[in-house]
Parts: C-alpha cells; structure tokens; sequence
C-alpha cells in the first residue's frame, strides 16, 4: 500500500503512530463510559473482549511490520524528545483510569459479574501501566526512574525496577533466574516461583547496595522499602476515600497486572539458555535467548517489548530504536494469544516444545531444563561446599 511505503520513509509521520498506545491502558475507560451513557452497566466487558479477543484478531489481520513502522531510522533522533514524552503521559493516563474504576465499583451494588469485569479490564489496564514502568525504568536520568516508580505503585510492583534492570537482564535464560520458564514447565508452576522470586532477588539487591554504601536496609534509600511504603500509601488513601470495599477491585485488578506480567515472562524465554565458558560463567545474553514478535499490534501495544531480542541483547536501547532480528527463535502468534494459549498447558507444549527443539536442532544440552537446573544447583553446592575447606577460595560463576 502506497500509504504504508510512505509513512515507511516518513519518520515525523509515523512516530504518530504511537499515540494508539495512549489508548490502550485507559480502554477500560470506554466501558464505563458506554455503560454510564445507557444504562448498561454490561458494556464493562467490552475492554475485556477487546484485549482477549480483538487484540489477537487484529494481530492476524495486520501481521507482521513488514515495513518496520514502528522502528527508527537514524534521521529521527531529533525527535527522541517525542517518544520520551509518549511514555511519561502515560502516567496522568494510568492513574485517571485507575481511579475511575474504584469510583465506579463503589458506585452502586453490582452483579457478581461487573465486578469481575471491572477487575479483569482494569488489571489489564494496570498491565500496560506496568509495561511504561518497564519501559521508563530503563532510562538512566532520575525523573524517568520516578515516573517508573509512580506507574508501578497502583500494581504494588514498585520493586520492578530494581529486579528487572539488575536481576533479571542479569540472570536471563539461566538456572538463577526465576524470571525464565524452563522446558516443560507449566505457566502455574512458573507463576509460583516468580512472583516472590521477584521480590526477593530484589531484597537482596537493594539489600547489598544498603551495605556496599553504609546505610540500613530498612532505610527509604532503598528502592523495595521506598515503593512499598508509597505504594501502602496509595493504597490507603484509595481505601481513606472510597472506603474499604474498594479493596476488592485493586487486588484483583493487581492479581490480573501482576499475572499478566508472569505471562510475558513465561513466553519470553521459554526454554532457551546461555552457553557457558570452560571457567563456568555463562556468557553474555545474545539476541537468540529471547523469543522475538515481529507482529504490529502487539509491538504497538507493548512499546515494541515483543521485539525482545534487541531489548535483552541492548538492554539500553530506547523503544524505538529496537530492531526486528530474523535468524532469532520467534512466537508463532502475538503476545495475547499467546498468553491464552499458556493457560492451557498440555496445548502451550504442544504449540511450543517443537519450536524450542528446532531451534536447538534437537540438542537438549542447549535447552534450559529441570535436569539441567539440578545438575546446575548440585554444581554450585560443591562449589559452596569446597569454599568453606581452609584457605580455598571458591571460584566466581
């Protein structure tokens, strides 16, 4: 299409494409609108039906961003300010839809299913909060950082940052990260493990920061006690002003964010693992240890996070400059059908094994498993083991 070739060629123009991203966490929005405007307190559903059923139609309809519209060309750095500022607006955005779906779950006795519905639209609204936090966390200068922090406090995921940037890009597709899901491994196994592992690899950062530079681990210098307590102070003023039955709305809307994100981090790495050097340590990340989404939508809707090979190969790579890699392990669908299909477990194996042995040619050496995790963990226990003897000084892996 002659449209599409040029906005290809027209940076300033197709940066403009990004303001459908605005849309996305405020789509729960239009359901409270409609159903304010009829009557019909039903029309909360639609976001919900938007994000499980449209997204993925609309993912199979436009495919792949053959034409890398919602890439960069080098011409457009003068207007990196723009897309800066794309993802801090997100901020006001997050927290007026937020509160709005407090407001209207108080608002009057619901059915049973309006407050699901209100939980699930709002959840995945707090999802994409989570996904600006992602994004805004990687930038370096503190207003960015702070920006993060406040779009991770309505989810209570304000230790994010600190586990993602320093845990997880550190560990990814290795045995120590509970970040990635291991070949076999159910979605529900993998949630049970990184969830707290999250929080706890973060303690443990903060923690070691705390005692590298002399202050208490308790202290507010400390990122996980810092949003903690802002958020609980979010939170307790949501409850101050809207009383204590909105509590049910927020811990299922941070139940589905929070879920939503173990989702995108079951997919991404499903099975893949890091070569190791003859001294043990793993080599760095490359871009064939992510599972990589070339599809427009999805990338639209994630600030291009499907295009996770760059991302995780060039963790300082702003969105818009992340690149699409062809000879890299690669989604058969988008993100949410892909999160549905992981629901399902017998059927995400199905759909998801053979693509992990192909692109091993069949080598489960290469494939990250709960053998090879045993066996890994049964290493650095005699490694610990042989630490302890006198004067042996335990090896770094």
């Amino acid at each position: 299409m002659a449209f599409i070739e040029t906005l290809s060629t027209k940076p300033e123009w197709k940066r403009h494409l990004w303001l459908i991203s605005l849309t996305f966490p405020t789509t729960p929005l239009l359901g409270i609108g409609l159903a304010l405007a009829t009557g019909n307190p039903h029309w909360v559903w639609l976001p919900v039906v938007m994000f499980y059923i449209l997204v993925p139609a609309l993912d199979y309809i436009s495919g792949n961003d053959k034409h890398d519209l919602l890439g960069l060309i080098q011409e457009e750095v003068k207007s990196s300010s723009f897309y800066k500022f794309m993802v801090h607006s997100m901020l006001p955005a997050i927290y007026v839809t937020w509160i709005t779906g407090a407001w209207y779950f108080v608002k009057e006795p619901w059915p049973w299913d309006i407050y699901l519905a209100l939980g699930l639209s709002h959840g995945w609204g707090l999802a994409f909060a989570i996904n600006a936090g992602h994004e805004t966390g990687h930038k370096t200068d503190k207003i960015s950082k702070w920006f993060a922090l406040f779009m991770l406090l309505p989810s209570f995921y304000g230790h994010f940052r600190v586990e993602h940037n320093m845990g997880h890009h550190s560990d990814v597709a290795t045995p120590r990260d509970h970040a990635t899901s291991r070949f076999g491994e159910s979605y529900y196994h993998f949630m049970s493990r990184e969830y707290p592992g999250g929080w706890k690899r973060s303690w443990k950062i903060e923690s070691k920061r705390a005692a590298r530079k002399g202050y208490s681990r308790f202290s507010l210098k400390n990122e996980v006690v810092l949003s903690t307590v802002l958020a609980l102070l979010v939170w307790g003023a949501m409850i101050a002003f809207f009383g204590l039955g909105v509590l049910a709305y927020m811990a299922l809307a941070w139940f589905v964010s929070a879920t939503a994100l173990t989702s995108q981090n079951y997919i991404a790495h499903y099975g893949l693992l890091r070569d190791r050097r003859p001294d043990g340590k793993f080599l760095p990340c490359e871009p064939h240890h992510s599972w990589n989404c070339n599809l427009l939508v999805t990338n639209l809707t994630s600030f291009n996070l499907a295009r996770h090979s760059d991302h995780h190969a060039n963790p300082s790579r702003h969105y818009q400059y992340l690149r699409q890699f062809q000879e890299v392990p690669a989604l058969p669908y988008g993100y949410m059908m892909m999160f549905l299909i992981g629901y399902v477990p017998p059927l995400f194996r199905k759909v998801m094994d053979p693509l992990v042995l192909k692109s091993f040619d069949g080598d489960m050496t290469k494939v990250l498993t709960e053998d090879y995790v045993r066996q890994w963990e049964a290493e650095q226990a005699d490694i610990s083991g042989a630490s302890e003897a006198p004067g042996v000084k335990s090896p770094a892996v």
